[in-house]
């Protein structure tokens, strides 16, 4: 009965030492993934600044009736630079 319960209790320890392995790898995995996801969002926000910049050039430089669709664009485009950043500074 004793060897029963030991041997019970051996196994459990395996399982769970197995199950925490696991979980070990399951966290690295994710600690990589939200690294990849963090770096894959600063490129994006460096791309939408490079765009913002020369959006501001063209809209210094366009004639009057453009000027409102440039507006609009750059408008646009500096919401999903505060999207990111938003989402970046909750990392």
């Amino acid at each position: 009965m004793i060897n029963q319960r030991l041997e019970y209790i051996k196994k459990l320890e395996e399982q769970i030492s197995q199950a925490q392995a696991v979980l070990d790898r399951l966290k690295a995995e994710r600690d990589q993934a939200l690294q990849q996801a963090q770096h894959d969002e600063i490129e994006h926000l460096e791309q939408y600044l490079e765009s913002a910049q020369l959006r501001l050039k063209d809209i210094s430089e366009a004639a009057e009736e453009a000027w409102e669709e440039l507006k609009k664009a750059i408008e646009d485009l500096l919401s999903q630079i505060n999207e990111i950043l938003q989402k970046l500074m909750k990392k």
